[in-house]
């Protein structure tokens, strides 16, 4: 089969053909369809540790159909469409049973990292980490939902809890996740503050339902969102970048009681600058905010996600689509913030 290979940390991604995996006892061989690309791959491949054993194939947003199974898999079958969720967890610690499976006890890694991902014709996954696609969600769709529009689900919804009527600023909101985080906030009622650099980003963050939206070029953020809530500021605060200066920025946009909520990840080891702010804990105590940090989703919450595109309360974002063999020249774009909306890779 045709599959992007990462032979060594910090090499391009090079198109090789290598076996077809097989699936064990638990687990599902899988024909890709889609998958996606965004800089949770970029970052996860040029990050010293994360991969640790070589040759790896990365990707984790899949879209598929099921082609075998082992001899234990009881809830899926041959010819099933799936997507899956891109933790390999162990399905009995005491996380994994009250559905925070991204706290695992017994973390495996992420499909693409700590074993082989989309980036190729098939891949073996887990059972427990196939999620079925619903009839009238494309492949294309389904990819993008598993963790580009799941992600937005569970931290409006869980984190950031987004009630009608709330200001709800988001950093980042052009790119592939934060333009889901866009109509997902505004799904649940909140008033969206986009922050973009970039018009195309920016004019994107209109299209999809942004109510305002700051230019960071401007710099000071913290006083254009201000200027928009009449001083008060926002009840969320979402970021989707992780550098020091957007995360000082949300901390300083929230209102009393307001929730911060951190989603984007900037580590130094990639990127060369410190991502660390400061918080000032008799401030953040007197206006009783709060700081989540938001990890992923659990399986339940891939399949509402699936329902809400099914029933087009959220559209997949997708503006760009390469060939597999083009997937360095995709992670090249991510590099340099130039692609808006989702990038996906069209396999098979």
């Amino acid at each position: 089969m045709r599959a992007m290979v990462l032979e060594q940390f910090g090499a391009p991604l090079r198109l090789k053909n290598v076996p077809v995996p097989k699936p064990g006892p638990n687990e599902a061989l899988i024909r890709v369809r889609v998958c996606g690309a965004g800089l949770t791959v970029v970052i996860m491949v040029a990050t010293p540790g994360r991969i640790a054993a070589y040759p790896r194939i990365p990707g984790h947003e899949i879209a598929g159909e099921i082609v075998a199974v082992g001899s234990e898999v009881r809830t899926f079958k041959v010819g099933q469409r799936v997507t899956n969720h891109y933790y390999l967890t162990c399905g009995h610690c005491r996380y994994c049973r009250s559905g925070r499976e991204t706290l695992c006890e017994n973390f495996r890694g992420n499909v693409g990292q700590g074993c082989d991902g989309g980036y190729a014709e098939y891949l073996t996954l887990p059972e427990r980490n196939l999620v079925a696609i619903p009839d009238g969600v494309t492949d294309l769709e389904a990819s993008v939902a598993s963790d580009a529009i799941a992600t937005p689900y569970h931290a409006c919804h869980k984190e950031a809890q987004v009630s009608p009527g709330d200001n709800v600023l988001i950093t980042g909101a052009g790119g592939g996740v934060g333009i889901h985080m866009v109509q997902m906030a505004r799904l649940c009622g909140g008033r969206v503050i986009a922050a973009e650099v970039g018009e195309e980003k920016m004019e994107l963050a209109r299209s999809m339902g942004a109510d305002e939206v700051v230019d960071a070029r401007r710099g000071e953020i913290v006083k254009q969102v201000k200027a928009l809530t009449g001083g008060r500021g926002v009840e969320a605060a979402i970021d989707m970048v992780g550098n020091s200066e957007t995360l000082s920025a949300c901390l300083a946009s929230l209102a009393p009681a307001g929730r911060m909520v951190i989603i984007g990840s900037k580590p130094k080891s990639v990127y060369g600058a410190d991502p660390s702010f400061v918080v000032n804990p008799q401030e953040f105590m007197r206006q009783a905010q709060e700081i989540h940090g938001s990890r992923y989703v659990n399986n339940e919450e891939i399949i509402r996600t699936l329902e809400l595109v099914k029933h087009k309360r959220i559209r997949a974002v997708v503006n760009r689509t390469f060939p597999l063999e083009e997937a360095e020249q995709v992670h090249e774009l991510l590099r340099k913030n130039a692609i808006a909306g989702r990038a996906a890779l069209i396999v098979s």
